[in-house]
């Protein structure tokens, strides 16, 4: 039963990939920030993923263009990355708005 599954559903993922221009969709809440990282949890399941961030990664808040500078923990993103060397590679952070928790200080 379980190979009859696997089947149908790794088809559904790799034409998912090829869909997207072999793009993943990461998303959840920033839980860290750096200049050249951000580490996204999954709402879902709790897992951070990590993310590389390069001069070539668009950042966007709706249509409006921002920088990294803008992003801050708590913040809800997408991001559109592309595996290289085995890591995340983000070509395009969509940020949207901050949960409750995430700009108290």
């Amino acid at each position: 039963m379980k190979r009859l599954l696997a089947a149908p559903l790794a088809l559904v993922l790799s034409v998912s990939a090829f869909a997207h221009n072999g793009m993943e969709h990461i998303m959840g809440t920033v839980t860290a920030i750096t200049a050249t990282s951000i580490d996204v949890k999954n709402p879902k399941d709790g897992k951070v993923t990590p993310v590389v961030t390069d001069a070539k990664t668009m950042w966007m808040r709706g249509k409006d263009m921002i920088t990294a500078k803008d992003v801050h923990t708590g913040d809800r993103v997408a991001i559109h990355a592309k595996k290289v060397d085995g890591k995340f590679l983000a070509a395009e952070v969509e940020v949207g708005a901050a949960t409750s928790a995430g700009h108290s200080h």
